[in-house]
């Protein structure tokens, strides 16, 4: 493996934690639309 591919490798696996970080956030500050129902009765 020459140095290209390395460099390569590690922008792929740091893109890859970036968006699964990304998803996670966004995931956590909405609501899923199965639950906005029970959400909205309980205010």
């Amino acid at each position: 493996m020459n140095q290209n591919q390395k460099i390569f490798r590690w922008i792929l696996i740091l893109f890859t934690l970036l968006m699964v970080a990304l998803a996670i956030d966004m995931a956590k500050n909405t609501t899923a639309p199965w639950n906005k129902k029970k959400v909205e009765k309980g205010r």
